[in-house]
């Protein structure tokens, strides 16, 4: 069974899940950094992933792929860069299923500061503690879950957009 490590065979198959869905998480934050298309981010989850983000206060709740893409490319209007920088990490196993513990940090460039240059300290950053439930769906292991919420409150510097 995935995620059990005491046996030679089933530990390398975990193994190898796992750093699929690490592929995964990393490849959605570097699509966002990227400013590539919020779909090919949202690829990166399941059709019916449940995604509850904290991250602006009060928890916001998606409960499909396409329901986050709307949301991903309302947030990017007001941004003109965003970098992601992923902390601690860890994999935890429950019945077959694998879920990744993180805490990302956060740097955000609003487009209303721009004015500012490229070059100027981030208008806004955060950190967030993200737990994300994956599974396997056909060849990929896609996000099928994932919970976001505030690391130690809500800002580490500057202030959130109007």
């Amino acid at each position: 069974m995935l995620g059990d490590l005491s046996i030679p065979e089933a530990a390398i198959r975990t193994l190898a899940a796992e750093r699929a869905c690490w592929e995964t998480y990393l490849t959605y934050f570097e699509v966002l950094d990227d400013k590539r298309s919020h779909l090919e981010a949202c690829a990166c989850f399941t059709e019916d992933a449940t995604i509850t983000y904290g991250m602006k206060g009060g928890a916001l709740e998606f409960t499909s792929r396409a329901e986050y893409a709307d949301f991903l490319e309302g947030a990017a209007a007001t941004q003109e860069m965003v970098a992601h920088v992923v902390g601690q990490h860890r994999f935890v196993w429950d019945g077959g299923t694998p879920r990744l513990i993180t805490y990302v940090t956060v740097w955000q460039w609003f487009v209303a500061n721009a004015h500012g240059g490229e070059l100027r300290p981030a208008d806004y950053v955060t950190i967030g503690h993200s737990v994300d439930e994956f599974r396997n769906v056909g060849d990929a292991w896609l996000i099928a879950r994932r919970t976001v919420r505030p690391a130690a409150g809500i800002t580490a510097i500057g202030s959130r957009p109007a």
